[in-house]
Order: structure tokens, then sequence, then C-alpha cells
């Protein structure tokens, strides 16, 4: 067995902007990427960390090599000049990125002591952090469920089986389409709009329309969350390739959703409904929308993020967890940095909590 102080005294990294990585190094990353099921994710991939750097600046890849051999990346972002002084990472396109970790060789192993060392870190708030980084010795708190929907054989096969495991849910679904069609009428589904900018547009503000119904942070708030969007909507890389698909019964819209994919993997990721059709569950017609158009458009597996609601177990056929936590190096950076997020979170708790209030009071 090889030695764990002198494996890791042979690592050394480089840090550089994600543009500035060679043709030699992006095919490395992808190789890896493909070589290991855990980090075939749009998130990881290179095309994604170059178009956060594009859009919010001060994006880093940390390459590690050990005997001038690459063998991973680890990219960050910092949220301001004065974290990148302080040495305060967080992950690409902060809310907006739904995986995190290390891109890297299977037999790579350090701790995320050891990592931000050598990434030249002092601190770094994280969620969303596979399960599956625990392999490279990466770990943290609070686990998060995260589901997939998995359909390696087609729509049909899939709906035939989720038939003999829910009944009901198959009926109802199939029950809600029916009246749709007949109160609207017949359904025209657009996979993915090869012109997505209006729809995109259409797309932004019906969702920040939901995020005020529903007191829910509004993710696409600033300028620059929805550049990042517009900007991975025109993303012409295959690792991380943009998909932006609508539902219309009768030419009325029902729901769209905008996404990412990764060889045969949809990840889902900013669905919308239109709210006066609520009675005909979109958001469920919209999904199944997707999955019976998905064999033909290469699609065996759609990732539906973190969170266990009802909507998304009952399509689920798989489970897996996202953790969160605070990595950081003995030093007074991270001790204040801890503190400050102490402070944060205390007072978002009081801000939900106020705004539960009002909606009670408003309902009364």
């Amino acid at each position: 067995m090889v030695d764990r102080a002198k494996h890791l005294s042979v690592l050394n990294t480089k840090i550089l902007r994600p543009h500035e990585l060679d043709s030699h190094d992006i095919a490395i990353w992808r190789r890896l990427q493909r070589q290991t099921p855990h980090l075939r994710t749009p998130f990881f991939s290179h095309a994604f960390a170059v178009v956060a750097s594009r859009v919010f600046g001060n994006v880093f890849v940390a390459k590690l090599q050990r005997a001038d051999r690459t063998v991973g990346f680890f990219a960050f972002q910092c949220g301001s000049v004065l974290h990148k002084t302080l040495g305060i990472g967080g992950r690409l396109g902060g809310e907006l990125s739904d995986y995190f970790g290390l891109v890297a060789e299977q037999d790579l192993s350090l701790n995320s002591e050891e990592l931000l060392r050598l990434s030249g870190l002092n601190a770094f708030y994280f969620t969303h952090l596979d399960e599956n980084q625990q392999g490279f010795g990466l770990s943290g708190e609070q686990p998060e469920p995260g589901l997939k929907i998995e359909f390696p054989d087609g729509g049909e096969i899939f709906w035939a089986a989720r038939r003999q495991t829910n009944k009901k849910f198959i009926a109802d679904t199939w029950r809600c389409e029916r009246k749709l069609v007949q109160a609207h009428g017949a359904l025209e589904f657009v996979f993915r709009h090869e012109q997505p900018m209006p729809a995109l547009a259409a797309l932004i503000d019906a969702k920040r329309a939901q995020y005020r119904r529903t007191g829910v942070r509004d993710s696409l708030s600033t300028t620059r969350n929805r550049k990042f969007l517009a900007e991975l909507a025109q993303c012409k890389d295959l690792d991380c390739r943009p998909t932006l698909s609508t539902l219309y019964a009768g030419g009325h819209w029902v729901g769209s959703h905008f996404g990412l994919m990764f060889g045969e993997t949809l990840h889902y990721w900013f669905p919308v409904y239109n709210p006066e059709m609520k009675s005909y569950a979109p958001g469920r017609l919209l999904l199944k929308a997707i999955i019976d158009a998905g064999a033909e458009n290469g699609i065996r597996t759609i990732d539906c993020g973190a969170g266990d609601s009802a909507a998304k177990r009952d399509f689920a056929t798989a489970r897996y967890h996202l953790l969160r936590g605070v990595w950081v190096r003995p030093g007074p950076v991270g001790l204040l940095y801890r503190a400050q997020l102490s402070i944060g979170w205390r007072l978002r708790s009081v801000n939900r909590a106020l705004w539960r209030a009002r909606k009670s009071r408003e309902r009364i």
C-alpha cells in the first residue's frame, strides 16, 4: 500500500482560469468525467466552468498534478475581490449549481484541508456535494436526498413498469392529460427550441412570478444570474448541452423546462408551469412529455436534483444524497467566516418566519 504522507507529498497544483487550460488539459478533464459515473453531470464540465468565469469572474481551476501528470481538477469561484484576497471560495455559479466537487482519477485521495491548501484557499462553504465525493476523501454534513428517473428502455417500458408499482398515479396522470386536451386542445411538445432565447426569457419571467407567489428565494433576481442562464442556453459543448422544452395544449402554454444534458442524462433544472392550468397537473404532464420524447433525443436518465417532494417521488427510480458544509484551514479567516455564516443563517431563518406570518395574516 502506498504511504499516505508520501502519496500526498508528490501532489502539486497550478491555479488557472478555465479558459487558460489547453486542449490537452480539457481532453483529460473530459476523460475523467466519462470514466467515472458520478462525475457525468454538466455542472462538473469544463464548459460550465468557462461560462461561469465569463459571467461571474473570479473563477479558478486548481489543476492537480503528480510528477507532472495531471490527475484532477477542482473548479471554484470567489464571490468578490475581498473573498479572493482572503482565500474564501464557493461552488461555481453559487446557488445556480446543482453539483459540486472534484473531478479526478478514481484512486486520488485527499482531505478537505489538503484540497484547500492546494487551491490556495482558507475557507469554503458549499452545498450539493455528491456523496460519491467521499471516495476522494471529501465530505460534508446534513445529507439532502436527490432523485433520478431512469428509463434505459424508453418511455413505454418505463410507464408499463410504473403502472405495476403505482397504478393510481398512472391513472391520474392519463386522466389529467385527457381533461387538458378536452378543455384546451391537442398537445404540442417542443423538446428543444432551436432558437431558445425568446422561450428562455418567458420561462425566467414565469419562474420569478412563481418565486413571488410561493415566497421562495428568487435565484434569478440578479442580472448576472439571468445572464448565466442565457449564456448556458447558447452553449455548444456536448458535455453541457442546453435543452429548453415547452408543452402547449391547443396553442396555450402549459409549462416549460430549461435544463442541461451530459451524455444520456438530462439534469432537470428550471421547470415552471402555467398557474391557470394547475387543475391539470401541468408539471407532471411536462415531465411525462420529456420522458416520452427522451429515447428519440438520446435521454436515458433524468436527474431531478436535490429535494424529495411527492411530485418527484412519483416518477423516481433511484435515490442519492448531496451534502453541505464548511471547510476551513486553521487560522483567523476560517473562524471569522464560520461566524459570519452563522449570523447569516439565523437572519434568513428569521426572515422566513416573518414571511410565513405575513402570509398567514393575509389569509385571515
